[in-house]
């Protein structure tokens, strides 16, 4: 099974894996045949990439690709976010202040309360808690897809960073509100498919402080998960927003909930670029984590990434394509690859090699069509 953006499919792949949105409802069956109708139907839900399967070559993967969560925990979560953010959005749009002690404020609390302690139960009972698989979201429902994602990647930094039970609490109710102040920017806005106006991207900007002065009243939740609503989109050398914060002027949850929103919203489809590759994005992050980001955090991180995940085809500098068939965790860069074509290194058309054994052969590039 492998990831691919929509427009690289060239007709009749088979979906490997079934695409639901937040109300659990069925867009496509894992093992559709992804025909010209069945494509044009997945892209009007805003979906840009889809994981395919490769039959016969995936009988070589000597691993399965697997998501951090379950796929009934991930469903369930995001219904339930979507829920909890829906009715606070309408009852603060009905009141038109901040909640201080009401109903709403302690609904909001309950339904996000019950989320972070599935995923943190999920998480601390798993065996593998490497990140492997992109998340696909359709674009109606981003928002609260994005904040279970951001919730799981922060547990995972977390967890690895042995913070205790209430930090981890405090870490998943912020990273699951950290983007509430989203419900009260215009979806047109949101949608824009062409380059954003300085006004707009302020607007956009703005999320943080509004989610913030939402909650920053409600008694439900404490001053460190608000913290992280406020400072998720702060940078450690003062370049990030709202109040251009620097170094140890930065929450510490918050300086991990920054690196899981950064990771996620980059290989994320959205309405204006298709989401980047693993790779990419961990080097973004490895490479800006002297300045932007917290360099122990996003080291850990980067630990817990895995690049090429099995089934994906690689150009490796040699000029032969290939197949990932397996990982070496303590050497992510170093993957198992079933190659095809002749080499420098070999005249054999079909070998298995294991990149941690030959040194003078790296991945090139990640492309869709061997």
């Amino acid at each position: 099974m492998r990831y691919i953006p929509i427009r690289e499919l060239k007709g009749n792949e088979i979906l490997g894996a079934t695409l639901t949105n937040a109300k659990m409802q069925t867009l496509a069956k894992k093992g559709t045949l992804l025909t010209p109708k069945i494509i044009d139907r997945i892209s009007r839900y805003g979906i840009q990439s889809v994981y395919v399967s490769d039959g016969p070559i995936e009988d070589e993967l000597e691993e399965e690709i697997k998501d951090t969560i379950s796929p009934h925990t991930r469903i369930n979560s995001t219904n339930k976010i979507k829920q909890s953010f829906d009715k606070f959005q309408s009852k603060v749009v009905m009141q038109k202040t901040s909640l201080k002690y009401g109903d709403t404020g302690q609904d909001l609390y309950k339904g996000l309360q019950d989320i972070s302690n599935d995923l943190i139960h999920e998480i601390l009972l798993s065996k593998n808690t490497r990140v492997m698989m992109n998340d696909i979201k359709t674009a109606s429902d981003y928002c609260y897809q994005h904040s279970i994602n951001v919730a799981v990647l922060s547990l995972i930094i977390g967890t690895s960073l042995g913070l205790n039970s209430q930090s981890l609490q405090d870490l998943a109710l912020g990273a699951l509100l950290c983007d509430i102040g989203i419900q009260f920017v215009d979806e047109s806005i949101l949608s824009k498919k062409e380059e954003l106006s300085k006004s707009e991207l302020s607007t956009i900007q703005s999320h943080s402080t509004i989610g913030y002065e939402y909650l920053r009243d409600n008694t439900n939740f404490n001053a460190h998960v608000k913290s992280i609503v406020l400072q998720h989109h702060e940078r450690m050398d003062g370049s990030g927003y709202p109040k251009g914060l620097k170094g140890d002027q930065i929450h510490p949850l918050a300086k991990i909930v920054m690196i899981a929103d950064v990771y996620d919203a980059m290989t994320s489809d959205r309405p204006q670029r298709t989401g980047y590759n693993q790779h990419d994005t961990i080097e973004y992050i490895m490479a800006h984590a002297h300045n932007k980001f917290d360099f122990e955090t996003a080291n850990f991180f980067a630990r817990k990434i895995v690049p090429y995940p099995v089934g994906t085809y690689v150009k490796l500098t040699n000029s032969q394509k290939g197949v990932v068939t397996k990982n070496n965790p303590s050497h992510p860069l170093r993957p198992v690859v079933r190659t095809f074509g002749k080499s420098s290194i070999t005249h054999n058309n079909d070998v298995r090699l294991d990149l941690l054994e030959h040194h003078n052969v790296v991945i090139d590039k990640i492309i869709h069509h061997l």
